[in-house]
C-alpha cells in the first residue's frame, strides 16, 4: 500500500513513530512534514497557529501541500496525523488529484480539547477516523463520521528492556519517574510523592518555569524528553508513574503502554481500562488516591523481588496482548483494506 502520509515528523514524535511503523509493515510511506514548517516559522506565527488554527504558517502548509497534490501518483491512501490544521478544500483537492481515500488518525481528545473548525469542517470528507479516546466515538458520530475504529495508543520499536551501562544511567537513575507535561492534578499527585524522601525523577514541558514558584519540585524535574533519551529514563526507574489528566475523562495515556513494555514496573492510577489492560497485583499496580499511591510505592521499593516479577509480567502482557504499535497499525490497515 502507498502511502501520502501528513503528520509532525519531528524526531520523537509518536507521529513518526508511526509511520516508521508502517514502513515496517511493508507500507511505502510518501511523507509531508508539518514539523518543518512550524521550525522556519516566527514564534508569533506558531503561537498563532496553535491557539488560532490560522495565520501564514497554516497557510503555507496548506499552499504546499496542494502545490504536492498535483504531482502525486499512485497513491493508495492518504493518511493525516492530527489533522488540525488541513483544510477541507486541501483535503478535497487532495482526493480527486489521487483518487485515494482518506484516513485521520490522532492519539489525542479531538473535541474536547484539540477542536479545530478546519478538522470540524472536513469530517465529512475522511473515509474513516483511527481514535484512541472511547468517550470520544459517539462524538465522532454525531458529527458525520463514515466510519470510527478505535485502537489504543500502544508502543513504538523504542519500547524494549535494555541494560543502561555508565555514565548514562547515572544521568537518568530513580527510585520513581514521571514523564509528561506539567497538569495540576500532576503536581497535586508529585508534590504528595516528593514528601516521602525518595528518588523522585520528573522530565516534562512546563516543569522547570513551575519549579521557580513551587520550592518542592526544585531539583526534581527537568526539560522534556525526546528521542532515545524517553525509553532510558524509563529503563533507569524502579517505578514509571502512570498519571491521567483530568481536564479530559481519560482512562489510559502511551505511558500506560510504554512504561511494561520498557520491562519497568507500572504504578498507574486505576481505571476500568488500565485493569482490563494488565491485571492488577500481577502485571501492574494502580492506585486511587494520593495514600494507595505512597503506600505501594513503599511496598514495592522495598520488595524488590515482587516489583521485578510484576514488570516482568507486564512485558509479557505486552507482547502476548498485541499492544505494539506496528501490531495496532497492522490491524488498523487490514481494517482499512476492507472498505477500500
Amino acid at each position: 500500500m502507498r502511502i501520502f502520509y501528513i503528520g509532525k515528523l519531528r524526531e520523537g514524535t509518536t507521529s513518526l513513530a508511526r509511520m516508521k511503523a508502517l514502513n515496517e509493515l511493508g507500507c511505502e510511506t510518501v511523507p509531508f512534514d508539518i514539523s518543518a514548517f512550524e521550525s522556519r516559522s516566527s514564534h508569533l506565527a506558531r503561537s498563532v497557529a496553535w491557539r488560532l488554527n490560522a495565520g501564514p504558517m497554516v497557510s503555507n502548509i496548506n499552499r504546499v501541500l496542494w502545490q504536492e497534490t498535483q504531482q502525486l501518483k499512485g497513491i493508495d491512501l492518504l493518511w493525516v496525523d492530527k489533522g488540525v490544521w488541513i483544510y477541507p478544500e486541501t483535503l478535497q483537492s487532495l482526493k480527486e488529484a489521487t483518487g485515494a481515500r482518506a484516513l485521520h488518525y490522532t492519539p489525542d481528545s479531538q473535541f474536547v480539547i484539540q477542536r479545530s473548525r478546519h478538522f470540524m469542517a472536513s469530517i465529512h470528507l475522511y473515509d474513516v477516523f483511527v481514535t484512541t479516546k472511547e468517550w470520544e466515538v459517539d462524538l465522532y458520530k454525531q458529527a458525520g463520521a463514515k466510519r470510527v475504529i478505535l485502537t489504543y495508543q500502544g508502543y513504538d520499536n523504542r519500547f524494549y528492556p535494555r541494560d543502561i551501562p555508565e555514565p548514562e544511567r547515572s544521568q537518568y537513575d530513580s527510585d520513581v519517574c514521571f514523564i509528561g507535561h506539567r497538569q495540576p492534578h500532576y503536581a497535586q499527585r508529585l508534590k504528595a510523592l516528593s514528601a516521602i524522601g525518595v528518588k523522585l525523577r520528573i522530565w516534562g514541558d512546563a516543569w522547570p518555569a513551575y519549579a521557580n514558584s513551587h520550592p518542592w519540585a526544585k531539583g526534581l524535574v527537568s526539560p522534556g524528553l525526546w528521542g532515545e533519551s524517553y525509553p532510558v529514563a524509563l529503563a533507569c526507574a524502579k517505578i514509571g508513574l502512570g498519571l491521567l489528566g483530568k481536564h479530559i475523562p481519560e482512562t489510559s495515556t502511551t505511558r500506560t503502554f510504554e512504561i511494561p513494555a520498557m520491562g519497568t514496573f507500572l504504578l498507574a492510577e486505576r481505571t476500568e481500562l488500565h485493569q482490563q489492560l494488565f491485571e492488577e497485583g500481577k502485571e501492574a499496580e494502580f492506585f486511587s488516591s494520593d495514600d494507595e499511591m505512597i503506600d505501594k510505592v513503599k511496598f514495592y521499593l522495598a520488595h524488590d523481588e515482587a516489583r521485578r516479577r510484576i514488570a516482568a509480567a507486564g512485558l509479557v502482557r505486552c507482547e502476548r496482548s498485541g499492544y505494539s504499535s506496528e501490531n495496532l497499525l497492522s490491524q488498523i490497515l487490514k481494517e482499512v483494506s476492507n472498505g477500500l
